[in-house]
This record gives C-alpha cells, sequence and structure tokens, in this order.
C-alpha cells in the first residue's frame, strides 16, 4: 500500500475526529448503529479499494467465510459485505464516505449535506426541517473525489460493481 495513502488517511482521520466533536451534540452514531451500512452504493476509488482489501487480508479466516457469504448474496444498493453484526469488519480500512458519514457539511453548489438517517429521526433530526438543517454546516466539501483531489486515486465505482468487475 502507498505509504502517502496511509499517511493521508492519518491526517483525515484527525481533521475528522474534530469536526465529529464539534458536531458530537447532533451526532446520534455509536456502535451497532449501521443503518448507513445496510443500504448504498458505498462509492471507492481504486486506492481505497486496495486499502480495504489490506484490511481484507488481516480478518480472521472466519470473518473472510462470512465476508464471503455477503459477497454470494450482495446486491446493488444492498448491505455493505463488511457489515456483520451490525459492525464493519475493516473498520481501520473503511473507505472515505465511511469515514465521513454521520456530519454535516458544504456540498456541491453550497448544498448542505446530512445523513440520511436525518429522515429517521437520528443524526441531526433535532435541527433539520423540511430539507433545511438549522446549524453552521462544515465548511469543507467531505465528498471523497474533493477530499482526493491531488492523490492518485484511480477509477472510482461502487462497491458492488468493483466486486462484480462490472463497469459502473
Amino acid at each position: 500500500m502507498d505509504a502517502n495513502y496511509e499517511t493521508f488517511i492519518k491526517k483525515l482521520d484527525e481533521k475528522l475526529a474534530l469536526y465529529f466533536n464539534a458536531q458530537k451534540k447532533d451526532i446520534c452514531c455509536k456502535r451497532g448503529c449501521s443503518e448507513c451500512c445496510e443500504k448504498g452504493d458505498y462509492p471507492l476509488t481504486e486506492i481505497e479499494l486496495l486499502y480495504l482489501m489490506q484490511g481484507h487480508m488481516k480478518l480472521a479466516p472466519e470473518t473472510k467465510k462470512q465476508v464471503q457469504e455477503n459477497i454470494k448474496n450482495m446486491e446493488k444498493g444492498g448491505a455493505c459485505p463488511y457489515l456483520i453484526n451490525k459492525e464493519c469488519s475493516i473498520y481501520q480500512y473503511r473507505p472515505i464516505i465511511c469515514r465521513v458519514h454521520g456530519l454535516a457539511y458544504k456540498h456541491l453548489h453550497e448544498k448542505i449535506k446530512v445523513p440520511h438517517c436525518v429522515k429517521n429521526g437520528k443524526n441531526f433530526s433535532k435541527i433539520y426541517e423540511n430539507g433545511e438543517i438549522y446549524i453552521a454546516p462544515i465548511n469543507e466539501n467531505l465528498d471523497t473525489m474533493n477530499i482526493l483531489e491531488g492523490v492518485v486515486c484511480g477509477e472510482m465505482r461502487n462497491l458492488y460493481d468493483w466486486i462484480t468487475h462490472n463497469k459502473s
């Protein structure tokens, strides 16, 4: 694995820890909360996939077997195959989309991006109404390609397409 990417991830995690701390009173995410992992496209770049695979190689044999079963049953837009017993089995190696999930931040064209679980009474639901959020969001676009600007990251596909080798 590219040491530059690992350094980048370490710095990103430090920055994200500050962001999560700043928004913690409106974030409900906790261990075992996996709604965001149960349905989604999970877009990731080639370098993120390589990093994820590094984590996959370190999994215990029984966990690898469960992931393989999950992959066999994986549907586009379904649960992440690395979600086991409502926890991420490759947490340290998770893609950027997973790292930033839970935060409210400025997205394209100054729109504010909030986690989809806001509609289910979770993150930011107490200060979210009719598509509007009543806090100052993080003033940075935390979408994967924006964060990776300047990093050689390769193609981007969703996890399902990487696994099934389909072009998106």
